[in-house]
């Protein structure tokens, strides 16, 4: 999941103080949709392999798989922006030191606060020496344990923080690259569409690869390799497509026409996305991991409902002249901009809240077992109430005793003198 945080500085790509606020309401209401789904699988009312759920509430919060790509897209547009601009409107390159320091004091400190609690109390009987604990810190705990019934108990939805770091470190060379291909032309808006090739490259390379993972000789290991970052290369492409439409937007004094028709309709693309949520549900050709052609094509037609849904609701959002009161009311009210504030938090968190209910793990003098083994035990309102508010406490202390602390420090040392040169002593 992305902590990306606020606007993106176009000359140090590091980030504002200035927030955007209907995106923030976004993460609230996608980091709101991911805690249920999870929930409703454990309380057994979600549709599950063999298992329908609650009629057509199951087939409602099994379609909330809908409510992660978003993050990924944001990244990818919120942080190329600074890229783009330099492509198109010509300013100077973002520095990228300040942009790898901002990054990783964005998103890993809250991460590893989870990883040592996650470590001495759940995981403790499973740690044999010191490769153990030095896995998660370094982001290899997916990439390196090929049986997901191994898995980190509590820190099942961390395979994101590598996917998430992957692209932070990729993505100068994605900038370079296409800024060679695309500084040849004069015009800037002829110059934003040539931009707009190669990342259709790193789509095709990210189906390429869930098609691979879902290959029929590939059922034993799917569950391994579905988790590595290639297969997501798609959904920041996207993010960075929207990027550049923005800034040729600014560039010009004719906005593309993509924009042009968001603001004559800017609820066109969410009642889209509403459609294409309806389509995600149904699985018509095979269960996606079965080790069959059918699921293999359930899963690609699924990924690509997945990365339209993101695309059609955050589209509108990067139209500046594009508002409207549905959106400032799903977005804007409070209670979903305090979410978005302490989203990250509650990614991070809320699974393991789950794990708690079930007293499961080391803490509770038991061996952790993966959370399936608890499906349908409980009811679905009280555990989203314990979910909600330990996830919501935890991260109201993570914002401010973690996250917020960690990002001064980045001001602080932009802030800091030059140390002397050896000529000076």
């Amino acid at each position: 999941m992305t902590a990306t945080d606020g606007a993106i500085d176009t000359t140090s790509g590091t980030t504002h103080r200035r927030r955007e606020p209907l995106l923030d309401g976004l993460r609230g209401v996608c980091a709101l949709g991911v805690i249920v789904f999870h929930v409703a699988f454990q309380a057994g009312v979600a549709n599950h392999i063999g298992d329908a759920g609650y009629g057509i509430w199951g087939f409602i919060t099994e379609g909330l798989t809908v409510c992660l790509p978003p993050f990924f897209v944001l990244s990818g547009f919120l942080l190329y922006r600074g890229f783009a601009r330099t492509t198109i409107l010509e300013t100077p390159r973002p520095d990228l030191r300040s942009f790898f320091v901002g990054r990783v004091l964005r998103i890993l400190p809250a991460y590893w606060v989870l990883t040592i609690v996650a470590l001495s109390t759940l995981n403790l009987s499973g740690i044999d020496d010191a490769w153990d604990v030095l896995k998660p810190f370094l982001l290899l705990h997916f990439l390196l344990t090929p049986d997901s019934t191994q898995w980190l108990t509590g820190m099942e939805p961390t395979w994101t923080v590598p996917t998430e770091m992957f692209f932070y470190l990729l993505l100068p060379v994605f900038a370079w690259a296409i800024h060679r291909h695309a500084r040849g032309v004069a015009d800037p808006a002829r110059r934003a569409r040539r931009m707009l090739t190669p990342l259709a490259a790193l789509v095709v390379i990210g189906f390429a690869w869930i098609a691979f993972c879902h290959l029929p000789v590939m059922a034993d290991s799917v569950w391994y390799f579905s988790f590595w970052p290639f297969g997501f290369t798609g959904f920041f492409a996207a993010g960075m497509a929207l990027a550049i439409l923005s800034v040729q937007s600014e560039a010009t004094s004719r906005p593309p026409a993509l924009h042009r028709l968001i603001i004559r309709m800017p609820n066109l693309t969410w009642l889209i996305a509403l459609f294409v949520f309806a389509a995600n549900v149904p699985k018509p050709f095979g269960q996606p991991g079965d080790g069959t052609w059918g699921g293999m094509t359930q899963e690609l037609v699924e990924n690509v409902l997945l990365l339209a849904f993101a695309v059609l609701i955050i589209l509108p959002l990067t139209v500046p002249a594009a508002r409207s009161r549905l959106m400032t009311a799903v977005l804007g009210n409070r209670v979903v901009l305090f979410l978005g504030r302490i989203s990250y938090g509650m990614y991070l968190w809320h699974v393991l809240f789950i794990h708690l209910w079930f007293a499961n793990g080391s803490a509770f003098g038991n061996v952790p077992v993966p959370s399936q083994m608890f499906r349908g035990q409980v009811g679905f309102w009280e555990l989203l109430a314990f979910v909600l508010a330990g996830s919501i406490v935890v991260s109201l202390i993570s914002l401010h005793a973690v996250e917020r602390p960690a990002l001064r420090l980045r001001g602080r040392r932009r802030a800091d003198p030059a140390p002397p040169s050896r000529a000076e002593g």
